[in-house]
């Protein structure tokens, strides 16, 4: 499972796939998605209510206050139909004993979407500040972005570089428990921002997220006429507003208006897409969280993911290595091998092994025959 989660990056990173999901595509997912919310220029005004007082400065002072204290649709008018019944969907006088839906969220959606953004980018960051490019100085030059690159120098030098790394993890066995506990609360710590994530979102809605994107989905194939749609009742593009002030005589006089809703077309496809995203990400991080369980009880299978990569021709090499490796230098050995070329790992693995060995004060400098490939 380890290897359908490898990513195809050629610099050295101590992370994988699923944990890159959060902290880059999903934290620029964020970032893209508060821009948008931001450009009312490109769809008219944030909200605009009709009056009946022809002035501008009156209608501005509405908008705003509509926008800031929000707008309301009435559950009952949902069902009915459009242009027949009501004039838009949840949109019409409400009687006494209607339910009332407000809506006031739409102005806090862009500062919400960018700080769930940094969130996700939070555990990233707490693993680069404690690894403190511990990584890149163990593997040197030997990645594959460096090893495979224009230099054909360090191809040249590999074996010394090898030796070198052999005797760095050999003296620190068993050294890197707090480096990989970091990295395991880190991986969890992905799991609990995207999972409070869902909820967060789901309260700040409303609670109608957790099945938004399954209710919008269910009515695709309706026809348009005679349907609830989901995204009018969550993310309305019409609603109603209210707004007392007082008469040229001194009596409040009270109005009751429509109110065009623009940021909300955004909204709603913003909304549906993090949907999607958000659901299948919190599967995925279970699964993997699951695989990372599995990895920590089970010292087999931490041999047979290392096994598969090396060259069949040093595989007692790697068993001879794992009956005295911990979880912490089996982490450190599967992140090596994964940015390491898969030969130069495999000769890695005989000049460790060869330091791990019963015989290493007597074969230290016995030369080891070609690997076979």
């Amino acid at each position: 499972m380890d290897i359908l989660f490898e990513d195809t990056a050629i610099k050295p990173v101590v992370d994988n796939l699923v944990f890159r999901l959060h902290y880059r595509y999903t934290y620029i997912f964020f970032l893209a998605a508060t821009l948008l919310t931001t450009l009312y220029d490109a769809i008219g005004d944030q909200i605009d209510c009709l009056t009946d007082v022809d002035s501008d400065s009156f209608n501005d002072v509405v908008n705003s206050y509509c926008f800031i204290m929000g707008t309301f649709t009435v559950d009952r008018l949902h069902g009915l139909q459009v242009g027949q019944q009501v004039p838009h969907p949840g949109v019409g006088p409400p009687e006494v004993q209607d339910s009332i839906t407000y809506h006031t969220y739409y102005q806090w959606v862009p500062f919400v979407l960018f700080v769930q953004g940094v969130m996700f980018y939070m555990p990233h960051w707490f693993w680069k500040r404690w690894e403190g490019g511990l990584f890149k100085q163990i593997i040197q030059d030997l990645s594959i972005r460096n090893y495979l690159g224009a230099n054909l120098k360090n191809y040249f030098n590999r074996r010394d570089m090898i030796k070198t790394l052999s005797k760095y993890v050999t003296r620190t066995m068993n050294g890197h428990k707090m480096w990989a506990y970091r990295f395991f609360f880190c991986e969890l710590l992905n799991l609990v921002v995207v999972v409070a994530t869902l909820f967060f979102t789901d309260w700040f809605l409303g609670g109608e997220f957790l099945t938004y994107g399954t209710n919008v989905f269910a009515v695709v194939g309706l026809d348009p006429e005679n349907r609830t749609d989901p995204m009018s009742y969550v993310f309305p593009r019409m609603a109603k507003c209210t707004f007392k002030s007082f008469g040229p005589s001194g009596t409040i006089q009270v109005r009751d208006m429509m109110c065009l809703i623009a940021t909300n077309i955004i909204n709603e496809k913003i909304y549906l897409f993090l949907w999607v995203w958000l659901v299948l990400l919190t599967a995925i991080t279970c699964l993997w969280m699951v695989y990372r369980l599995l990895t920590i009880l089970l010292p087999p299978l931490r041999l047979y993911l290392l096994k598969v990569r090396v060259l069949p021709s040093v595989s007692d090499e790697v068993e001879t290595i794992m009956r005295t490796a911990s979880l912490s230098d089996w982490l450190l050995l599967i992140n090596l091998s994964r940015n390491m070329e898969r030969s130069v790992f495999s000769e890695f693995i005989r000049e460790f092994a060869t330091h791990n060995s019963p015989a290493t004060d007597q074969e230290h400098d016995t030369e080891k025959s070609p690997l076979k490939f």
